[in-house]
């Protein structure tokens, strides 16, 4: 599966964790897919694992951080994973243009399904 929307720069560290960090300013025409397409990709990570997200270092096998912009003000992102949805606050307008930057860190074995499904570097 691609992305049409997020593109990601990928780095690996000695251990093997992964970090995917993409950026993305699409016409606020698109801010509706390139939402959708987001909560698409961390509901595939949900579903990876069942103790994920969270710190690596604490045994889950993914995380993420995620930060939205409208202009200057900030948006407040949270995932649901009981329901895979992401709600926003404020949600923006059908017009609005947003930045967003999400960045997904993962295991070797995360980061290899990762590849497979999405297609990502």
């Amino acid at each position: 599966m691609d992305l049409q929307f997020l593109e990601f720069d990928c780095s690996e560290d000695s251990e093997g964790v992964v970090c995917w960090d993409a950026l993305a300013q699409p016409a606020a025409r698109h801010t509706p897919a390139l939402l959708q397409e987001v909560t698409q990709l961390l509901a595939w990570a949900h579903r990876f694992g069942p103790q994920a997200p969270g710190p690596l270092e604490d045994g889950a096998d993914w995380d993420f951080d995620l930060h939205i912009r409208c202009g200057q003000a900030p948006i407040q992102a949270h995932w649901h994973s009981a329901n895979p949805t992401l709600h926003l606050s404020p949600a923006p307008s059908p017009g609005d243009e947003i930045t967003l930057s999400l960045s997904i860190s993962g295991t070797p074995a995360f980061a290899q399904a990762f590849r497979e499904h999405w297609n990502a570097p």
